[in-house]
């Protein structure tokens, strides 16, 4: 059951995050996550948990690149983490600045999103693949992997 709270525990959003993440079930995003991102990480509420997670479900990729478009190294808004005037050092969570949650929560998303890419990529292959094989078949030719003997 999920624990309503007011103010989320920063390592309890970081993990839940990354369970999140992890299985691929926004199912499993915590009241305190949920909250985290609409207020600070550019995230539509969707009028409430709810509506938010039925929005990102099935559609990890989309979940990842909106944290990103904000906070991802090298783009959207990850400059205000290197200015210690921007309201990132202005929040705090149980003593835990936003901004440092935020730092923790960069490298995670980029890993998962990296995944992501890395899996699509092998699909396209193993696709292209399958269809090679599918046309040498039909013109009577058998492929073989580079080191296999033809049977």
């Amino acid at each position: 059951m999920v624990r309503n709270y007011d103010t989320p525990d920063p390592k309890r959003v970081v993990a839940n995050i990354t369970k999140v993440l992890a299985t691929g079930n926004m199912e499993l995003l915590e009241k305190g996550s949920y909250d985290l991102l609409i207020t600070h990480c550019n995230f539509i509420a969707h009028f409430d948990q709810a509506g938010f997670i039925a929005t990102y479900r099935g559609d990890l990729p989309a979940f990842i690149e909106q944290f990103l478009n904000r906070y991802g190294l090298g783009r959207g808004w990850g400059t205000w983490l290197d200015n210690p005037r921007s309201y990132l050092y202005d929040v705090s969570y149980k003593g835990m600045l936003l901004a440092d949650i935020i730092r923790e929560l960069i490298p995670i998303f980029e890993a998962y999103q990296k995944g992501i890419e890395a899996a699509h990529v092998l699909h396209k292959t193993l696709e292209a693949e399958a269809q090679l094989r599918a046309l040498a078949k039909e013109l009577g030719y058998d492929l073989v992997k580079s080191g296999e003997v033809a049977r």
